[in-house]
């Protein structure tokens, strides 16, 4: 029964996304960008944060938004549920897990929280300070998790996850530093918002997905707005027959290159992998990219010269973006 409301709940869902694309496409394919653009601006907001605070050296602390990187240490211990890890935090979580046998997917649902914490301190060469808890965050800590399997119904498997703070751990948190009764400076929650605590390892995966953002804005920029201009502000639209092949090439064909190139870059080497491996990388972000759009454009009868204008200024942008970072972004996923 889950699975069938499951994949009523998703149908509906894919109708009334179909309806107004359909009904509102002229609309919708200018301003989805930008929504999706505000939408990740304010969802990375704390990570953004975090990455561009740098550290505070403890003895220079003063009152306000400061981050700290140390080792964590508390007298008092804790053991997780599942993995009975001795930590001196941690968040645990357990859910029942469902499959949708037609697209492979899983979902974990009536999902059972626990999670224990207590105040502890963080230690460098520059000092000692503590971090005072009253909320816990570990969403940016390494999680730890299992699925316990059941042998007669796939419904009955259990998904457990932990993630933790142990003795000896080198973490950063960003809080707010107060000064205590005993004029020293404590990290604490600001405004009922938990303090923030990661490790240097996501930080620098944070960081580096940031920096290819960054290399690729000024790309997908061009991108939207030649898109933009092809199919609102063109002067000239000959009428060109709608092509099957160019269909069947943009959607299915483009992403098949895109592994076999992947597939040959990755057994070459020389200057045989660096052009294999680009080559493989513009035929899947292309694919990506103009898969929604192309669709859409068929199903409200674009012209056939606008839709192939629309994809070949996805496959110019992708390609010139891709060439000109190739450097840059082989050193980020290289060290990713």
């Amino acid at each position: 029964m889950i699975g069938l409301k499951g994949g009523c709940l998703i149908l509906i869902v894919l109708g009334i996304a179909l309806f107004i694309g359909l009904t509102f496409s002229r609309v919708l394919i200018p301003v989805f960008p930008i929504i999706v653009g505000i939408i990740m601006w304010f969802i990375t907001k704390t990570q953004r944060k975090l990455i561009k605070t740098s550290p505070t050296p403890i003895y220079q602390v003063k009152e306000g938004w400061v981050k700290i990187q140390g080792t964590a240490s508390a007298l008092k211990t804790f053991e997780t549920p599942y993995f009975k890890q001795a930590c001196i935090a941690y968040a645990y979580e357990e859910g029942n897990v469902t499959y949708d046998s037609e697209s492979g997917s899983e979902y974990v649902n009536n999902i059972i929280k626990k999670e224990e914490f207590q105040d502890f301190y963080l230690s460098n060469a520059t000092g000692k300070i503590k971090v005072v808890l009253n909320q816990l965050n570990l969403s940016f800590l390494n999680v730890k998790s299992d699925t316990k399997h059941s042998i007669k119904h796939a419904v009955d498997d259990i998904r457990y996850t932990e993630r933790t703070i142990k003795n000896g751990d080198m973490i950063s948190v960003l809080g707010y530093a107060v000064k205590n009764s005993n004029y020293a400076y404590d990290l604490t929650e600001q405004a009922n918002q938990p303090l923030v605590i990661a490790t240097p390892n996501i930080e620098d995966k944070t960081t580096k997905a940031f920096r290819v953002f960054k290399y690729l804005m000024p790309y997908l920029i061009l991108m939207y707005l030649a898109v933009n201009y092809f199919l609102f502000l063109a002067p000239i639209k000959p009428k060109v027959e709608n092509s099957t092949a160019f269909a069947l090439f943009s959607i299915f064909g483009m992403p098949i290159l895109g592994i076999l190139f992947g597939v040959f870059g990755s057994r070459s080497s020389g200057f045989s992998k660096v052009f294999f491996s680009t080559l493989g990388g513009i035929c899947f972000f292309v694919s990506l990219l103009s898969f929604p759009l192309i669709c859409l454009l068929y199903m409200i009868k674009t012209n056939q010269y606008t839709i192939n204008q629309v994809w070949l200024s996805i496959f110019v942008c992708v390609s010139l973006a891709l060439i000109f970072n190739y450097k840059k972004l082989n050193e980020i996923f290289d060290n990713y």
